[in-house]
């Protein structure tokens, strides 16, 4: 019997501990192999690889490796930016969030943008 009791409450306190984890922000996002901390400004979202990336740079004559950290912006107003790939947009689904550059689309599939005591901004961004 003190047993069995034992195993509730165990159960009940890895529950409560996972519920918990879902109200917390994420502390790293994934795409293609990569992995991203975020930051928050009065500008949006910001996500900043982990390590460094490679991603090719293309001429009509030549490809060109460009290896280092990578940013990429998520603005209020549902707009996107990354050094190699410009101006683009950005927008949530139930499914996770993108952003869609000329080119290029960065999917983070099961993941919500997220900054503790930011405003969401998410809601404006559904994708059409």
């Amino acid at each position: 019997m003190f047993r069995k009791s034992v195993r509730i409450l165990r159960t009940i306190a890895i529950a409560a501990v996972m519920g918990l984890a879902w109200l917390m922000p994420a502390s790293a996002y994934f795409t293609d192999d990569t992995e991203y901390e975020i930051s928050c400004n009065a500008d949006g979202y910001v996500l900043t690889s982990k390590q460094p990336v490679t991603r090719m740079v293309t001429t009509p004559v030549d490809a060109e490796p460009m290896v280092g950290i990578e940013k990429i912006y998520f603005g209020k107003s549902c707009d996107a930016f990354h050094k190699l790939y410009g101006k683009g947009k950005w927008c949530w689904a139930n499914g996770g969030f993108l952003a869609e550059f000329p080119g290029r689309t960065f999917g983070f599939a099961r993941q919500e943008l997220s900054c503790p005591g930011a405003e969401a901004y998410q809601g404006n961004c559904g994708c059409q």
